[in-house]
Order: structure tokens, then sequence, then C-alpha cells
């Protein structure tokens, strides 16, 4: 599984203790250039635990992950993704723009936000000089998408994408998707909502039942 894929997961089992049970259990997956995945399942199936591992912060209790075939850990690997997690990893009292040069900085690339067609196609532009700690969850969430995607990363890992967003954001953040697709960038996203492979056309789909992945409805590349 996986020659040349931008993701691995081979036979991946999770569980937080010993107390509990397997929260993941034998988990195979591989996403390449351009290809996307949707995971489904209630909240407290294992979808995020899966999204973390894949972003390598949660390990495995047992089996293998690699993105662009080093442990997702490793700065290689750090540079090789960006993460989206429900929770904003942007600083409040700074505004939009100084957060996306910060984190440019810590990538060491040269970036402007005037020009980040990311930016624009969030309909960000106007925020750009706004305190994050301002910003409403939505347009905090479509900047926390900006900061992931500044460093031209080939897999984004996106936790619940449509989650607190309006219609008008939910079709811009859709298309943007489909465009990374097109453009190489390998997409593995999460979502308990219905309806979300709809959004995410050519997206393969699976679910977790008890802990395991298995093909969900629209599945078929």
């Amino acid at each position: 599984m996986g020659g040349g894929a931008v993701l691995v997961m081979r036979d991946v089992w999770k569980r937080y203790s010993y107390g509990r049970g397997w929260v993941l259990r034998g988990v195979s997956l591989a996403l390449g250039r351009g290809e996307g995945v949707l995971v489904t399942g209630p909240n407290g199936s294992g979808k995020t635990t899966l999204l973390k591992m894949a972003a390598g912060l949660v390990r495995p209790s047992r089996g293998v992950v690699r993105v662009a075939g080093r442990p997702p850990s490793s700065v290689e690997a750090r540079r090789a993704m960006g993460v989206v997690l429900h929770h904003s990893v942007l600083y409040d009292e700074l505004t939009v723009r100084e957060n996306l040069s910060y984190y440019a900085r810590l990538h060491g690339v040269e970036y402007s936000a005037e020009e980040d067609p990311v930016v624009e196609a969030l309909g960000l532009r106007r925020y750009l000089d706004t305190r994050v700690g301002e910003l409403s969850f939505g347009w905090r969430k479509r900047a926390n998408i900006a900061r992931a995607l500044l460093h031209r990363p080939r897999l984004l890992a996106i936790d619940e994408p449509f989650t607190g967003l309006d219609d008008e954001a939910v079709e811009a953040l859709a298309a943007l998707l489909g465009e990374l697709r097109r453009g190489g960038v390998a997409v593995l996203a999460t979502s308990p909502q219905r309806g979300a492979e709809r959004l995410l056309e050519g997206f393969r789909v699976y679910r977790i039942e008890e802990g395991r992945l298995v093909p969900g409805a629209g599945d078929g590349g």
C-alpha cells in the first residue's frame, strides 16, 4: 500500500488507556496527489483521533503512519502538511495579517496576504487587519484554513471543515478544496454531518463503525 502516496496509514490501532476499549481498529488508508478522503461518523467515533494521528499529534498504539514517506512528527512531514482542527491555533491579540505573517516566518516562506489566492477565495481580505479575537467562529475558521495552506502543503488534514460556516462560506470552502485537489494536494477531511459527501465531489467516503474504517455511502472514487 501507498507507493508514492502522500499519506499512508497501515493497520493502525489506537486506545488511550488499557482500561478502555480500542478507539480505532486496524485502520489502513492511503492518499496520493490530488486525492480526497472524507471520513464520517458520529461524535466520539474516532474521526478526530484518526486525523490527529495523520497529523502526528497523536501516536498510534500499533501500526504505521507516514506522511510524504516520513513519520508525521518529523520536520519533513510537518513541512508537507497543513492541519486545521476544530479549535483555532491563531493568536487572538494579533490581526489576521499578523498571524499569517508569523506562521509564514515559522515555515520559512515568503508570503503576502494580499496576494494569497486562498485569502481571496475565502473572502478574508476585508478582515486582514482585524484582530482574530474579534472574529466570529466562522471567520476565525477561514483564517485558520489560510494559515494551514500558506506554505503550499502536499497534504491538508481538516477536521469538520463545514461546521460553523454559513452557506456562502460552505460553498467557498467546498470550491477551494476541489481546486486544491485539482492542483495536486491530497485532502483528508472528517465530518459528523450527513450530506457532506455531496459538497466534496470526487472524494472517497468512509465511515467509522466500532473503530473500523469501512466504505461509506457515495464511495467509489
